[in-house]
């Protein structure tokens, strides 16, 4: 994604995405988890607020595909909270 796209322009682009991956068919996914595309973070420029990462959680449980996820970025104070948005979209609740 390029720096500052609009959260409705990411939001239009990720599931085109997840799209093209299932039809690789994957038996596992790993997830880059990185939270520096987060609005207030330091050293990106990037537009997304802690429900975007809940609904990319929710976005990657829907692929109903084994996943994993590794924590790779992410430098705003906020990043506990935005680790456990991101988490309570990947489990449902």
């Amino acid at each position: 994604m390029r720096p500052s796209l609009p959260r409705t322009e990411y939001r239009g682009v990720f599931p085109l995405a997840l799209g093209q991956l299932k039809k690789f068919k994957p038996e596992l996914v790993g997830v880059s988890a990185g939270f520096d595309a987060y609005a207030r973070d330091p050293l990106a420029q990037e537009t997304l607020e802690a429900e975007d990462f809940y609904w990319l959680g929710q976005q990657v449980r829907a692929l109903n595909i084994p996943t994993f996820s590794v924590l790779e970025g992410g430098y705003s104070r906020d990043l506990p909270e935005l680790i456990f948005s991101y988490l309570k979209g990947v489990e449902g609740k």
